[in-house]
C-alpha cells in the first residue's frame, strides 16, 4: 500500500510536471506577444494623435494658401503703391488676428510693404520661405523663425506676385502665430505620462504638451531622440530616455506632407508595460496556485481517474479566469457527474467566447466612430470659422453709398455668402449668392465662387459679365455635385449714381425711392448658375438719388416659417423696410434679423439666411 501509493504520488507529480511545464513557456511567450502588442498599441495610439493634429495644421496650410492666392490678386500688392499697400495689409492683419504680420518683399528681398509698420530697412532674401518661393514660384512654407518685424516666433507661407508676362515682381507672404498648435494639441486625449511636441528640421520646439511655455523656440532636449529621428522611418516606434532618464517609448510622423515639419510622442515605458506586467504577474500567481493544488491532490487524492478528471476540470476554470476564453476540458467517456461537468464547462466557456468576441467588436466599432465623430467636429468648426472669416465685418461707407449686411447659415456652415468691396474711381460692387442645400458641400462650393467674383470684379465692366464669368467657371462644378446657384449682382458707379443689377435666378431685388410710399422691384432675366453654361443675363440700371435704398436677400429670409408654419414672406420685409427708411443700413439689418427671429419663434430654420441693404447717403 505505501509503495503503491508514493509511487501514485510519484507519477501525479510527474504528469503534473509534464503539464506545467509547457505551461509555464507558453505564459512567458503569451507575455513576450502582448508586449509586442502593447508596442503596437502605442503606435497605433501615436498615429492617431498625430493624425488629429495633421487635420488642424493641413486646415490652417490650406487657408493660408488660399489667403495669399487672393492677396496676389489685389492691386494694392503691386509696386508704386507702398502706402496703399501698408494700409491694405493693415487692414487684413486686424481682420485676421490668427497671423502676426503680412507683407510684401521685393525680388532682392528687402521689404515693399507690411501690416505692421517698418521701423528701418528690411531684406529677407536669406529666408527659406523667400528663397522657396522665388525658386518654385508658387507657394511655399517657411522654417520656425523669430520675425524681423514683429520679433515673434511664427511659421510664414508665401506667394509670389507675377507679372503678366509671367516675371516675379514681389514675394506675399503671411507670417502665423504658433499658439493655436497648443491650443489644439491640448484638447486631445494623451495616455497618462506622455509628452506630446512638434518639432522643426532643426529639432525646435514648436508646440508641447504638457505644456511648458519656456521649451518653446528650444531645442529638443532629447538629442538621441532627434537623431533616432533622421535614422528611422515614419511608424517605426523606438526606446529611449528622455531628459530626466524615464524611459520612453517615441513614435514620430510628418506633421505637414513634403515640410520638415515633425509630431513626436513619447510614453513612459511603465505606462505603455503596466496592463502586460499586471496580466504577468497575475498569470503567475495563477500558476503558482495551481501548482499547489496539483501537487495537494496528487499528494492527497484517491484514485488517479478521479485526480485527472478533477485536475482537467481545475486546470480551465483556471485558464477561464485568466482570461482564457478558448479553453475547454476533456469529456470523459462515461455518463459520470465529472462527465457532465466537463460538457457544461465547455459549453460554459463557449457562450463567454461568443460573448466576449462580439464585446469587443462592439468596442471597435464604438472607438472608430468616436475618433471619426472628433475628427468630423474639428474640421466643421474650421470650415465654419473660414467661411465666417470669408465675409465682411463692417458695413461699408463710400462713393456716396453705404452697404451693411449679414448671413445666419441654418448650420455650422452655409451655402449662402454675400460681399461688397469698393474698386478705383468711386465703384463699389456687391454680390449675394445662395447655393441650393446647406452644409460643408454648399459652404465650398460658394467659397469658390467668391474667389470668381474677387478676380472677376476688378476686370469685369459691370455686373452681367461678372455672373456669366461665374456660371462659366463653376459650370462643371455644379454639375458633379449635383447642386445649382442662384446669386445677384450689382455695380455702383458714384460719379454717375447708376446701379447696374444682374440677376440669376435670384428673389429680386428691393428698390424704396426716397419720395415713394411703396418699394419695387428690381427685375432682370437670368436663368440658376449650374443649369447651362453659356446662359446670358440681362442688366438693369437704375439712378439712385439721395435716401433711395435697395435691399438684397436670399429666399431663407421671406421663406422663413413660424411656428404654426405661416411664412414671412416678401411683404412683411417690405412693411419693415418702409418703416425704418430714416435708419442707416446696419440698423435695417439688425432690425430685420430681431423681427425674423421674433417671427419664427423656437422653429428650427430649414435654410440660411441673407440679407444686404445698400443706401445712397448723398
Amino acid at each position: 500500500m505505501t509503495v503503491r501509493f508514493i509511487s501514485l504520488r510519484a507519477r501525479l507529480l510527474a504528469l503534473l510536471a509534464s503539464v506545467l511545464i509547457p505551461w509555464l513557456g507558453l505564459l512567458w511567450y503569451t507575455q513576450a506577444d502582448e508586449r509586442s502588442a502593447a508596442i503596437e498599441n502605442v503606435n497605433r495610439d501615436a498615429a492617431r494623435l498625430i493624425r488629429i493634429a495633421t487635420s488642424n495644421q493641413a486646415a490652417h496650410v490650406q487657408a493660408a494658401r488660399q489667403l495669399l492666392t487672393a492677396f496676389a490678386a489685389f492691386p494694392q500688392l503691386r509696386p508704386a503703391n507702398a502706402a496703399a499697400c501698408n494700409a491694405f495689409l493693415s487692414d487684413m492683419l486686424r481682420a485676421m488676428p490668427l497671423y502676426s504680420n503680412f507683407g510684401v518683399a521685393e525680388p532682392d528681398g528687402n521689404l515693399r510693404c507690411s501690416a505692421v509698420p517698418l521701423t528701418a530697412r528690411i531684406n529677407v532674401a536669406d529666408r527659406a520661405y523667400f528663397r522657396k518661393s522665388s525658386t518654385t514660384r508658387g507657394f511655399a512654407i517657411g522654417d520656425y523663425v523669430v520675425g524681423r518685424v514683429t520679433r515673434q516666433p511664427s511659421i510664414t507661407y508665401a506667394y509670389p506676385l507675377l507679372t503678366p508676362e509671367g516675371q516675379v515682381e514681389g514675394i506675399a507672404f503671411a507670417a502665423e502665430n504658433l499658439s493655436w498648435l497648443t491650443t489644439a494639441l491640448a484638447d486631445l486625449e494623451f495616455p497618462s505620462g506622455a509628452v506630446l511636441a512638434v518639432v522643426d528640421g532643426t529639432g525646435t520646439m514648436l508646440a508641447r504638451i504638457p505644456e511648458a511655455q519656456e521649451t518653446i523656440g528650444k531645442i529638443l532636449p532629447e538629442r538621441a531622440v532627434l537623431e533616432a529621428l533622421a535614422a528611422r522611418p515614419k511608424g517605426s516606434v523606438f526606446t529611449l530616455d528622455d531628459a530626466q532618464g524615464v524611459r520612453r517609448l517615441w513614435a514620430h510622423a510628418p506633421l505637414i506632407a513634403g515640410h520638415d515639419l515633425h509630431a513626436v510622442i513619447g510614453v513612459p515605458e511603465a505606462v505603455a508595460f503596466a496592463d502586460v506586467d499586471r496580466r504577468l504577474m497575475r498569470n503567475l500567481a495563477g500558476l503558482s496556485v495551481v501548482t499547489v493544488l496539483a501537487i495537494g491532490a496528487a499528494w492527497f487524492g484517491a484514485r488517479s481517474m478521479i485526480l485527472r478528471q478533477v485536475d482537467a476540470l481545475v486546470d480551465g476554470t483556471r485558464e477561464l479566469a485568466a482570461g482564457n476564453l478558448r479553453t475547454r476540458v476533456r469529456v470523459p467517456g462515461t455518463d459520470s457527474e465529472l462527465g457532465g461537468l466537463a460538457r457544461s464547462f465547455n459549453a460554459m466557456a463557449e457562450t463567454l467566447e461568443t460573448r466576449d468576441r462580439e464585446l469587443r467588436l462592439a468596442d471597435e466599432r464604438a472607438h472608430k466612430a468616436e475618433i471619426e465623430v472628433a475628427i468630423a467636429r474639428a474640421q466643421i468648426e474650421i470650415a465654419r470659422e473660414i467661411q465666417r472669416a470669408l465675409l465682411p465685418e463692417e458695413p461699408l461707407a463710400t462713393a456716396g453709398v453705404k452697404l451693411a449686411g449679414r448671413c445666419i447659415p441654418a448650420v455650422a456652415v452655409g451655402g449662402d455668402y454675400f460681399g461688397y468691396f469698393p474698386r478705383e474711381r468711386n465703384r463699389v460692387d456687391s454680390f449675394i449668392g445662395d447655393v441650393s442645400g446647406h452644409g460643408v458641400g454648399a459652404a465650398m462650393l460658394m467659397a469658390a465662387a467668391r474667389t470668381i467674383f474677387m478676380a472677376e470684379r476688378l476686370v469685369a465692366p459691370s455686373a452681367a459679365p461678372i455672373l456669366a464669368k461665374l456660371n462659366g467657371l463653376l459650370f462643371d462644378d455644379l454639375q458633379r455635385a449635383n447642386h445649382f446657384m442662384s446669386g445677384c449682382c450689382a455695380t455702383f458707379d458714384a460719379a454717375s449714381r447708376a446701379l447696374r443689377y444682374a440677376s440669376a435666378g435670384h428673389p429680386p431685388a428691393l428698390l424704396l425711392r426716397a419720395g415713394e410710399a411703396r418699394c419695387r422691384t428690381l427685375a432682370a432675366d437670368g436663368i440658376l448658375l449650374g443649369i447651362e453654361r453659356s446662359a446670358r443675363f440681362a442688366e438693369t440700371t437704375v439712378i439712385l438719388d439721395r435716401g433711395d435704398i435697395v435691399v438684397f436677400y436670399t429666399d431663407g429670409l421671406t421663406e422663413c416659417e413660424s411656428e404654426s408654419g405661416q411664412l414671412f414672406g416678401l411683404q412683411r420685409l417690405e412693411d419693415h423696410v418702409i418703416e425704418r427708411r430714416d435708419h442707416d443700413p446696419e440698423a435695417i439689418v439688425a432690425t430685420t434679423l430681431w423681427a425674423l427671429e421674433a417671427f419664427g419663434g423656437k422653429r428650427p430654420r430649414d435654410d440660411d439666411v441673407t440679407i444686404v441693404v445698400m443706401k445712397a447717403m448723398e
